[in-house]
């Protein structure tokens, strides 16, 4: 039977995890208070054949542990031919690890949102490890009275940036890391290099022979021609009234709406970031070369990602795509715009 259009289950039903909650101090680097919150984790040792057993961390990025956990299948695999633990630590500010709890996303509050904290956070996690997961590393230990675990840090995207700053910043804390699609040198050369993969998928994933990219280049130059009363007959419902850089605002939001479809393109329905269907680029391939108006197609392929669920009622032109305004978009992601638009 065809199953690519049944949500496919995730590491969440498949290695059911363990939750931890570890007390962090808010701010690492002022001792003017000793305030501390609980980091959330998520364990998994089924694959564990001791305590020597090494560990595989995945640095949290920008949303809640639960859904990195879900849509990491690879660690698992690797986890169990390895014989390792696997803990998925989540980012300050994200999911249930918020500092001030409801109070966390006040101007002042949010002063402790960063890139430094949040790798210190993992610092402090590793070097509590051995208490908190029963490990110890099957090395001799540098220093005795701090006995460390044998890890090895991953992320992708954000996460793989911090696991690989995670190794400039506290190197004796890991053995290694591996950073997958970490932009760390994300300079204009190289988003030039994004945007060519972006149209490559495009054109390839497309169909065949169906000058998808093409059509998906003409939209987007015809976004950045447009007038904002334009965009209103597209069908785009701005969730603020639009000003003075609307057009400029939307034609960056459908490009990052486009290259996520792209970096999203399963052959299964998911979850990651919204509700997305199998194979979605070739379905905003359908939308950007049906008849009509270059402009209004580009919006109904924004929309197929944005909007899989049909309950958004407008699009926030200030926001990263990989959030939403609670309340507006009601899609299953945990991922967070109120966080990751002040990292932005």
């Amino acid at each position: 039977a065809d199953t690519s259009m049944a949500e496919q289950p995730g590491a969440l039903h498949l290695y059911p995890p363990s939750r931890g909650r570890f007390a962090i101090p808010r701010d690492h680097f002022r001792f003017t208070s000793a305030a501390q919150f609980d980091l959330t984790y998520l364990s998994y040792d089924a694959f564990a054949r001791d305590a020597r057993s090494p560990v595989l961390f995945y640095a949290g990025n920008e949303g809640a542990v639960e859904l990195f956990y879900n849509n990491s299948g690879a660690l698992f695999t690797l986890a169990s031919r390895l014989g390792a633990r696997l803990l998925f630590a989540e980012h300050r500010y994200y999911g249930s690890s918020l500092p001030f709890g409801a109070a966390s996303f006040t101007p002042a509050n949010l002063s402790l949102l960063s890139v430094e904290q949040a790798l210190a956070d993992y610092a402090a996690l590793l070097l509590a490890l051995p208490a908190e997961l029963g490990c110890r590393s099957a090395r001799p230990s540098v220093d005795p009275s701090r006995p460390l675990c044998d890890t090895v840090l991953f992320g992708g995207s954000y996460g793989g940036m911090l696991a690989a700053w995670h190794r400039v910043r506290y190197p004796h804390l890991s053995l290694g890391a591996v950073a997958s699609g970490a932009p760390v040198d994300f300079y204009d050369g190289v988003q030039s290099r994004f945007a060519a993969a972006v149209n490559r998928t495009f054109a390839v994933y497309g169909g065949k022979g169906s000058g998808c990219s093409s059509a998906l280049q003409a939209a987007l130059a015809a976004a950045d021609a447009a007038t904002p009363s334009q965009l209103v007959a597209a069908g785009v419902r701005p969730c603020d009234p639009m000003g003075g850089d609307a057009v400029e605002r939307y034609a960056f939001y459908a490009r990052g709406a486009m290259a996520s479809t792209a970096m999203l393109d399963y052959p299964y329905q998911s979850r990651f970031v919204g509700l997305l269907p199998p194979n979605p680029v070739r379905r905003a391939c359908g939308d950007l070369l049906a008849p009509g108006e270059p402009l209004r197609r580009l919006h109904s392929a924004v929309l197929r990602l944005v909007n899989g669920t049909g309950a958004l009622r407008c699009v926030d032109l200030r926001a990263e795509l990989v959030g939403r305004r609670p309340g507006w978009w009601a899609d299953g992601s945990d991922l967070g715009v109120q966080s990751w638009n002040y990292q932005e």
